[in-house]
């Protein structure tokens, strides 16, 4: 049991180091810009790389987790993060920053991809699916503690890249844990003669839940990217206050993680991710129609609740249906995720210069029509599947 206890610390502390890379940019394209006299637009696509790089790190994991071994690839992730970490503190160049920048996320979707597969290998049926969930929790009480601590060292006139550098000391104990850590739990489904990995089963089921999380994040990161102007638009009011919207999101969100753990250990995840696509459908339906702007507070809190465990309950969902989940299982999930975050900008700028914004706002209930419909096709088949056998 300590030695399960071990492994699940080591899947939290991936999610919680990557969330305190991922969620302060905001706050520091400002100083960045300041500190290295760059155009902010340039420091602002800097944090592009972050995330093309966790894409990158999630595909590679797919690849290289198995071959690599889940303890070897470990050190090495977090140790990379470390020095980068270590790097963004002492450099004095911008191309510095945008390769630790670059190096952190693709060491970050890696590690994504670790916390997944050591929780799908050490636990099973709804206490897995709980510890999936409370990855998410772990991530958003990191994105509250880190830009906590750039507040302080932004207005006590210190470098920004100290939360950065704690983050590096949190990732280098993961290091050191990882090495006093027995990793055979996560590694026994290698055959013992041979060595290599069994092969990774594949059904609909999995398929479903890398193509819905992909919608899913379509949907948020519409959401997030244009949610303030189409508020602003729609009820005549200034942009700063209409910004509030994302605030309440995630805000809810923490709250949201952490409620959603205990119902997971209570309710199979197969009902739990269909009743909140089921919520996020009639949540976002009333956002782009009510009239009432004094709705959107709660509509807001209410979208954030529904949506705070959406990664890893997606992952929960597909592995639910294998017998034994592979490092390819999770990857494949997670690599369609990260997609669907990474392109939703880009798609929903395309959609919204050809159609306008109304009608991409209405294309966000749509799509978790479209995610529920596959789901319930999905769990059907796989009830089929069952009664036949």
């Amino acid at each position: 049991m300590k030695n399960k206890i071990s492994l699940t610390l080591l899947s939290f502390l991936a999610n919680f180091i990557m969330a305190g890379f991922a969620t302060q940019f905001g706050m520091l394209i400002e100083p960045i810009a300041e500190k290295f006299s760059a155009n902010v637009n340039d420091v602002a696509s800097i944090f592009s790389l972050l995330n093309g790089g966790a894409l990158a790190g999630t595909v590679a994991a797919f690849f290289l987790i198995e071959k690599i071994g889940i303890k070897r690839i470990t050190l090495i992730n977090y140790l990379t993060i470390a020095l980068s970490a270590a790097a963004l503190h002492l450099t004095s160049s911008l191309s510095v920053v945008m390769v630790a920048m670059t190096l952190v996320g693709m060491c970050g979707g890696v590690g994504l991809c670790i916390a997944g597969t050591i929780v799908v290998s050490v636990w099973k049926e709804k206490i897995q699916s709980s510890m999936l969930v409370v990855q998410d929790a772990t991530f958003n009480v990191a994105g509250v503690i880190f830009p906590l601590i750039t507040t302080y060292a932004l207005s006590n006139a210190l470098s920004w890249s100290y939360s950065y550098l704690a983050v590096g000391f949190v990732a280098l104990g993961t290091a050191i844990m990882a090495l006093m850590t027995n990793f055979t739990l996560c590694e026994k489904h290698r055959d013992s003669e041979t060595g290599k990995s069994e092969k990774s089963e594949w059904n609909s089921s999995i398929i479903s839940a890398g193509i819905g999380l992909f919608m899913g994040m379509l949907a948020l990161y519409t959401f997030l990217t244009w949610a303030p102007m189409f508020v602003k638009q729609k009820f005549d009011i200034p942009f700063e206050e209409a910004g509030n919207i994302i605030t309440q999101y995630w805000s809810a969100a923490l709250v949201g993680a952490l409620l959603s753990t205990a119902i997971v250990s209570r309710v199979k995840i197969q009902h739990f991710l269909m009743g909140m696509m089921t919520l996020a459908l009639i949540i976002t339906s009333v956002i782009v129609t009510t009239e009432k702007l004094e709705w959107m507070s709660y509509l807001t809190y209410g979208y954030g609740f529904v949506c705070a465990a959406l990664y890893n309950s997606f992952i929960a969902y597909g592995v639910s249906f294998v017998k034994q989940a592979s490092s390819k299982n999770v990857s494949f999930i997670l690599i369609s995720g990260s997609a669907g975050a990474m392109f939703s900008p880009a798609i929903s700028s395309m959609f919204e210069s050809i159609i306008g914004l109304q009608t991409v706002m209405y294309a966000i209930p749509v799509i978790y029509a479209m995610i529920l419909s596959m789901l319930l096709i999905s769990h059907q088949t796989a009830v089929n599947k069952l009664v036949k056998a």
